[in-house]
């Protein structure tokens, strides 16, 4: 088994390697081991802010792509409405706890399928949470609907895929690059737009991960991408607005594949092989910073783990909790 690298698993790693192990280790979705299955399941919790980000990736997916497909209008009224709708119809299954019964799957769920961090901690979220969820919705589409310079370069392509998984590998390690919406200007000529929905420009990491996807794609060699630059690659700020255009050149890649190298000897030096029984839980230590453990989906697991943490850790953990 091959360590799995991605922007999101080392941050993880940096903020708490505790919460490394329980979420890339540990989890597991088809494990008879109780703690495996539980892992992956609190690993689906997420926080109301990350849920809105996906809500809003995942509206553009379901109304926005197949009208680009198609080359018909945007409705974006229904686009609002439709990702409204199913905003609801998550908060309603989190709020039953719906993803806790028996033979419950994200399958099988379909689209309805969440589950918010604080339905889990057994707190009521008030109805400005939905609010607001549904202010980001409208603001994030409305925004989108008029990067009229976005549109021009999106429109008019063979084939759109959206929410795509490029997989490669390097060092022996298995890399991911999600990418949220995938065209071809030519043959071999990539056109790769990020989504991002937050009031940042996407913090320190937004040139190197919008390299990353055009690195993957140039990687994968099923594209027939002769080389990264060829890759044009655009970071849209959905609630700003604004499109950052990136170029994957060859300092880039230099940078980035120093980052995964770099990154990967860090990790293999806890976790080795990656295999779950081949890995020691007490060699990751606890996070240094007590306010990391308030959004951790893992706090209850970590606390109640077989290897005490340190007092002054304990102590901190249970004031946040």
């Amino acid at each position: 088994m091959s360590t799995d690298w991605s922007f999101s698993a080392n941050r993880c790693f940096r903020r708490c390697q505790r919460q490394y192990y329980f979420r890339e280790i540990a989890a597991w979705h088809n494990a008879k081991d109780p703690l495996r299955r539980e892992c992956f399941l609190l690993k689906q919790l997420k926080t109301p802010e990350q849920w809105r980000g996906l809500l809003v990736h995942r509206g553009i997916e379901l109304f926005v792509v197949p009208a680009l497909q198609h080359g018909s209008p945007f409705a974006w009224d229904a686009a609002v409405r439709g990702t409204v709708d199913l905003a609801r119809r998550q908060l309603a299954f989190s709020e039953k706890r719906c993803y806790r019964e028996p033979g419950m799957t994200k399958a099988k769920a379909g689209d309805d399928y969440c589950a918010l961090l604080p339905h889990e901690l057994g707190e009521d979220l008030s109805p400005d949470v939905l609010a607001e969820t549904e202010a980001v919705v409208e603001t994030a589409l409305r925004n989108l609907g008029a990067l009229d310079e976005l549109w021009g370069e999106l429109r008019g392509r063979r084939r759109y895929w959206a929410e795509h998984p490029v997989r490669v590998s390097y060092d022996g390690a298995s890399l991911v690059a999600q990418l949220d919406l995938l065209c071809f200007r030519s043959y071999g000529k990539p056109i790769i737009v990020d989504w991002k929905v937050s009031d940042s420009m996407g913090g320190s990491d937004a040139r190197l991960q919008t390299a990353l996807y055009g690195w993957a794609i140039w990687q994968s060699g099923t594209w027939g991408v002769a080389q990264p630059e060829d890759a044009d690659l655009f970071e849209v700020q959905l609630l700003t607005p604004a499109v950052v255009r990136h170029r994957c050149d060859a300092e880039a890649v230099v940078e980035l594949e120093d980052r995964i190298y770099r990154d990967l000897a860090e990790i293999r030096s806890l976790n080795g092989t990656g295999r779950y029984t081949e890995v020691n839980a007490d060699d990751f230590e606890y996070a240094r910073n007590p306010n990391s453990c308030g959004p951790c989906p893992f706090r209850g697991l970590c606390l109640n783990s077989v290897s005490e943490p340190p007092a002054a850790t304990r102590a901190d953990a249970a004031e946040v909790l």
